[in-house]
């Protein structure tokens, strides 16, 4: 369509089809404008964000109980994954598509690109997941098991404890080491949050060609300053209500809710940075990111300006 477009001379339909891509990708630029963003969309901010901050507390407050009054570890992790996870998607949905595209029971009705549910699509997606997840997973377990048969050689005795220690500290490396990698596979979730099925982990990695070192300083200077503060904090807030005793469920309200808080706030910086980065790196069609002037006509014409363009395009190959 594309090429049909370009051979009747019609430029105007050419640009339309084509993604919009834009300026050289800059690491100030993009902190600035997610930071810009953010406060702009405050009111969308705690509409997206009030759902999962008391999912978050809850869950938080349910670890607690169960281990301070049934003896019962609960390990919260992975559901707060999943409660963050839905929190970036929507809000790449706020930044990219507007807020009338970026509700989460319109994600639960209609999913990404408002199609039916495709196990094809499904396995697919998960498929992608599975093999970073193993890309990962090969070198964390070579390197917890290299420094289990050091410590054995060392004399020390390897408790559950000090496995489950080499785990976390390995996995922690081997963010580390791949995060130059991740952080360009990454836009892949941008895409994924636009409906754009036909884009695969390929495409992401030629568009980001050359771009690995400044995307890796805007996803470390959208994360750090804020993790460190919520690190600091939630820790003196620690020590502060073990010396003065107080319960712990008032306790757990008051930290969790705090770093439950400043967390989503990092998230959105994070996701505003990255989504930023598809939209000079990858491109986004006319309508996408209608917070900016140079957007173009707003998603919800997008179906009447193709219909038109349609039409139009029938009457000049006549």
């Amino acid at each position: 369509m594309v090429k049909a477009a370009y051979k009747l001379k019609m430029p105007w339909l050419y640009r339309k089809i084509c993604l919009v891509h834009h300026k050289k990708l800059t690491v100030g630029a993009s902190i600035r404008e997610s930071y810009r963003f953010l406060a702009t969309h405050m009111d969308d901010f705690f509409r997206l964000a009030s759902g999962p901050l008391f999912l978050w507390v809850v869950i938080k407050l349910t670890e607690q109980i169960l281990l301070h009054e049934k003896d019962i570890t609960f390990n919260s992790i992975y559901l707060l994954n999943l409660v963050t996870a839905s929190f970036a998607i929507a809000w790449y949905r706020q930044y990219l598509l507007g807020a009338q595209h970026a509700t989460y029971g319109q994600l639960l009705k209609s999913g990404f690109n408002g199609r039916a549910f495709s196990i094809r699509r499904f396995g697919r997606t998960l498929m992608r997941i599975l093999m970073i997840s193993l890309a990962l997973l090969v070198p964390t377990l070579v390197l917890s098991i290299s420094l289990m048969v050091y410590y054995q050689g060392q004399g020390v005795f390897v408790s559950e404890e000090l496995i489950q220690q080499l785990a976390v500290k390995s996995t922690m490396v081997v963010m580390i080491i791949f995060s130059p990698i991740l952080v360009r596979l990454s836009l892949f979730t941008a895409g994924l949050a636009l409906g754009r099925t036909s884009l695969n982990f390929s495409d992401i990695w030629k568009s980001t060609r050359g771009y690995t070192i400044t995307l890796w300083w805007v996803a470390l200077r959208a994360f750090l300053p804020l993790a460190l503060y919520t690190y600091v904090l939630t820790l003196l807030l620690h020590k502060t209500s073990d010396k003065l005793d107080i319960h712990y469920i008032a306790t757990t309200l008051l930290i969790e809710g705090l770093a439950g808080a400043l967390t989503f706030v990092m998230l959105a910086i994070v996701v505003a940075a990255n989504a930023e980065a598809f939209r000079i790196l990858i491109g986004v069609r006319d309508g996408d990111a209608p917070h900016r002037k140079d957007a173009g006509p707003r998603r919800d014409n997008a179906v009447k300006i193709s219909a038109d363009e349609k039409h139009l395009t029938g009457q000049q190959a006549e």
